[in-house]
């Protein structure tokens, strides 16, 4: 065999092979898409006072594991107690006023009983100075006079009357929730709240980290201080070339590899996908668009970011953010999931030592 076909030979089985890997990477790309681009996260909360003071307790450490309810850190509770301690002296001094208000009715009813017995005795003494005028036995100055009196106590007994009225508006219809009251028990409520505010409790059930809080830092109200990491809603999120995943659905079957634990494949399922990326979000920012003008012949691949739920507990080395690799099975061929489990024991295998 001459040199010439022994190198066509070798040509030919070359272009074979290489169309053969060719096609399968086609077809693998649509029936067991997979993407290194893979990142374990879990949701972070920034744990903030909502009071301003002095740190004076740090009940935790870095790194440490706490329950929904456990105890972070105090803050100096002094000027709250206090005034808790005012905000009960003024509601005290509210009910103390309605007594006051109560105790200045009586008053006003005593002088508008007074004040409505001269009235009718002036009244009645004008009405008989009248019969008399018309008798001729008095003069009319008298009569003038008596009447004068009459108007003086009727005006008098209105004015009591108005006094009354305005002690009953400040008292209200119920002397323990009128204004001067509710206004009192809001001061308290809410110093009472601002004072449970200084001690700051886990809102969920996660890890501490990166934590540089400590004993005598003086912090603003809504200013963050620690990172908490929640445990138990774990997820992969991985970014496909869009053309691999715009057929699947939700519930497909997907495989996760982690990049510490090399040829360990994890059963999960792909639960959701964004509907939009930053690319496509317009904005009203009066700003001209910006055409794209690359002058590559073959462009990058749009990616699109999915959600990924691996089925069963997520292994507790692993920290958010890990690295992963995924892959999801939208065929039903035993033959491509067969390459599609190798494939990935083999990338996993790859990540690691890399």
């Amino acid at each position: 065999m001459t040199p010439d076909i022994h190198f066509n030979r070798w040509m030919k089985r070359a272009i074979a092979l290489f169309l053969i890997i060719f096609a399968y990477l086609v077809i693998a790309d649509v029936t067991i898409p997979m993407t290194s681009y893979a990142t374990l996260q879990r949701p972070v909360l920034s744990i903030a006072p909502q009071v301003t003071g002095k740190v004076v307790e740090v009940a935790v450490h870095n790194n440490q594991h706490v329950q929904k309810g456990d105890l972070l850190f105090k803050i100096d509770d002094s000027d709250y107690a206090l005034a808790v301690r005012e905000a009960e002296l003024l509601l005290q001094q509210a009910h103390q006023s309605n007594q006051t208000l109560k105790a200045n009715i009586a008053e006003e009813d005593a002088k508008l009983a007074s004040a409505n017995v001269t009235f009718k005795e002036n009244n009645r003494e004008y009405q008989r100075l009248r019969k008399l005028q018309k008798q001729h036995v008095i003069s009319d100055q008298q009569v003038e006079q008596a009447q004068t009196q009459v108007q003086a106590s009727q005006a008098n007994l209105k004015a009591i009357e108005a006094r009354k009225n305005a002690i009953l508006i400040a008292l209200g219809d119920d002397e323990l929730n009128n204004i001067d009251v509710n206004n009192a028990q809001n001061s308290l409520d809410n110093a009472r709240l601002n004072l449970s505010r200084t001690a700051i409790y886990a809102p969920q059930d996660g890890v501490i980290s990166n934590m540089q809080l400590v004993s005598g830092m003086v912090t603003q109200s809504n200013q963050p201080l620690l990172s908490l990491v929640v445990t138990g809603y774990d997820q992969v999120t991985a970014d496909f070339r869009e053309k691999s995943i715009t057929n699947v659905q939700p519930g497909t079957a997907a495989l996760i590899v982690y990049d510490a634990f090399p040829g360990q494949l994890f059963e999960a399922e792909l639960v959701s996908r964004d509907y939009g990326i930053a690319q496509g979000q317009s904005m009203a920012n009066g700003v001209l668009a910006t055409p794209n003008d690359s002058d590559r012949w073959v462009r990058d691949a749009q990616r699109i970011r999915v959600y990924i739920q691996q089925k069963g507990e997520v292994p507790n080395s692993l920290v958010s953010g890990s690295k992963a690799t995924v892959m999801v099975e939208s065929s039903d061929s035993a033959v491509f999931r067969f390459i599609g489990h190798l494939q990935m024991r083999i990338v996993s295998l790859l990540h690691y030592v890399y």
